[in-house]
Parts: C-alpha cells; structure tokens; sequence
C-alpha cells in the first residue's frame, strides 16, 4: 500500500495541470519542458498534479506516458478525483472510456455531447488501477506542497502513514453515513430526490432549495479526508442558487479555501480555470483572480506565508470545443509551472508566463 503523504524531489521541478486524456497536449508540453518520454531524459523532474484521465481521447496513452517517465525516476504524480473514481468502480461522466462505454457523453447546456475516447481493453484496466493506486495524495517538500484540490492539515493528519485509496474513502464515508442517519439526512435527502426525479435533466430545474441533499453532499466533502484532498471542500448555495454541472443539479458549490493561509506555497489543479477574464454568466471560482495569479497572498507575504496556485488552465473542455468544430486555438491549455521560478510553460503558446 502507498504511502499516502511522500516526499519531493529536491531541485527544480516542472508542475504539470491536469491532463484530462489530451495526450497530444501532453507531448507538445513535454517538448517544450525537454522531455522526452521515449529516450527517457528530462531536463528537470516533472511532478503531475492528478486528474490524469478522463473526458479526452486517449486517456490510456497518457498513463502509459506518466507511468513509463515514472518508473524511469523522471516524473511523480499524486492522486486526483478522477483517478480515485476508478478505484472506487465509481462511473462518472467522463470516465466510460474505462468501462468500455462507447456511449459516455456530456450535457453541455442540455445538449449530449459524446466524449470520443479510446476504450480500454480488460488488460489495460489492469495496468491502469496497478499504477494509480500506488500515487500518493499530497507531495511535500519545505518550500512547497503538491495536493490534487485542497490541503487541509486538521483532516490530513486524520490519515494513516498508508493505505488502499478505495478502501480508506469507504470506511470515512460510512462513518459519515452513520452520523447522517443518526440525523435523519439520508432519509429527507431521498424525499426531496423522489419529489424531483429529473434531478439529472438540464431542462427541468428544481423550484426549491433541496437542504438534505446539500448537507448530504457537503459532508460527504469536508469530512472525508480522501475526498477533501482529492476534490476540495464543498458548501452549500443560498436559496435558489444550484446549478447544473456535471450532468446534474448541485446545491453545494466549491469552497474556496485558498483565501485562508497556508504554511508553504502549494500548487493543486482540479478547479478549471481559464487563461482570460471570466465570462459574464460562466461560473468560475477564480474570477476575483487575475489569470495567473496566486491566491492567498505571495510567498513573501506576511499573512499568508504559502500561497496557493491553480496549474490547471481547463485543457479538459477540448473535448466541448471540438464538438463546436474547432481544432486548434483552444480557449484551455495543459500548463506547467517551471519551479522555482513560478514560471508557466503552455503546450500551445511559445512564451512562457511569469505568476504573480
């Protein structure tokens, strides 16, 4: 079993986005940071930060691509959301490509959208979970940490040294469950399901605020330690406030736990975020952001020692951009940030970009 908390390599690093199953982004990167996965050499170690899979067109490539850099010493990777879902045999949109759905697609504003993935073969699913479950959940060294979503040190101190990935998210969320049904949550969650069966239709929306299902799903969150550092704290909207995303309607939304302090600098994806200004109606929890910001002030700053920084610039909507008939000039890109020197590398874009 992994040991769930590891430590970095010294020296420079390059901090890779998630990837989403966009393999060429992936290697156009790779390119432009010196590597090359098939002679093996790399002018710095490259670190991944999770959400290797799903939602592009050849997610088993790119596994086989972090896997070979991996065991080559060249690269390290902690666990993301998307990963954890395959080890818990959880099927999410997205992910078909491993269960062999040729079916699987999106809705994109109520409209299907299929996902176009290469599907894995029984061999491959092996080799798949083989690697990931071996990936830790946070990489750490003094002066920085790598965590999927959400570092919190009150429920990473809750785990033990190692464990089964699966295993360990199930025993947290049936105690969760048990506490639940001790409230009788679980029980008025389904009622308010029941009263809205097309919860996972875009056109029907819910006329009412659903309070168990938010307190359902936010528990579910913020008191499971793997589902917190692999997909971040949730809380629940204001009245009238859910939306649809996903593939379906949410009454809790994504806390942005950034603000507050944190000891070292710490790198995470997972939070899509995009290389211009928000757009007017898209939600975004980096919109009171600048495109490539840091979040809870710099390393130098006195209140927040750490910072926060988001590498993941949404290459996984080029699935939907696609679908729209574009195949280049993508609004999202795969990013690395070249450490120490806070520096962007893009897989499409020839300057790199300093952080602020």
């Amino acid at each position: 079993m992994p040991r769930l908390i590891q430590a970095l390599p010294p020296g420079p690093l390059a901090l890779v986005g998630d990837i989403h199953g966009e393999v060429e982004a992936l290697l156009a990167l790779l390119h432009r940071l010196g590597v090359d996965p098939d002679r093996l050499r790399a002018a710095r170690p490259v670190v991944f930060v999770g959400d290797l899979v799903d939602r592009g067109p050849d997610s088993i490539a790119v596994l086989e691509i972090v896997s070979r850099l991996t065991e080559a010493g060249l690269a390290h990777s902690v666990l993301g959301n998307h990963e954890l879902n395959l080890l818990q045999e959880d099927r999410k949109e997205g992910n078909g490509w491993y269960w062999g759905d040729a079916n699987d697609h999106a809705q994109l504003r109520g409209t299907p959208v299929p996902f176009r993935s290469r599907l894995a073969t029984h061999a491959e699913r092996a080799t798949i979970r083989s690697f990931i479950r071996d990936l830790p959940l946070v990489l750490e060294r003094d002066d920085l940490r790598v965590v999927h979503a959400c570092w919190n040190a009150a429920e990473a101190a809750r785990l033990p040294e190692a464990g089964d990935h699966a295993a360990l998210a199930d025993a947290f969320a049936e105690e969760i469950e048990a506490d639940l049904a001790r409230r009788g949550i679980p029980d008025r969650a389904a009622e308010e399901r029941a009263a809205f069966e097309q919860l996972r239709d875009f056109g029907v929306r819910p006329d009412r605020h659903l309070p168990a299902v938010a307190e359902e799903d936010a528990a579910h969150q913020v008191r499971n330690p793997m589902k917190l550092l692999t997909s971040g704290a949730e809380v629940e909207v204001p009245q009238g406030g859910h939306f649809f995303v996903g593939g379906k309607w949410r009454f809790v939304a994504r806390d942005r736990w950034w603000r507050r302090p944190v000891e070292r600098p710490t790198v995470v994806g997972h939070y899509w975020r995009r290389r211009g200004p928000p757009i007017e109606g898209k939600m975004d929890v980096w919109d009171d952001l600048p495109p490539f910001a840091w979040a809870g002030g710099s390393a130098d700053s006195e209140e927040s020692p750490g910072g926060v920084f988001c590498v993941d610039y949404s290459v996984g909507r080029r699935f939907a951009e696609r679908a729209r008939g574009r195949d280049s000039d993508f609004d999202g890109g795969l990013a690395a940030m070249c450490w120490p020197e806070r520096v962007l590398v893009f897989d499409d874009r020839e300057a790199p970009v300093r952080t602020v």
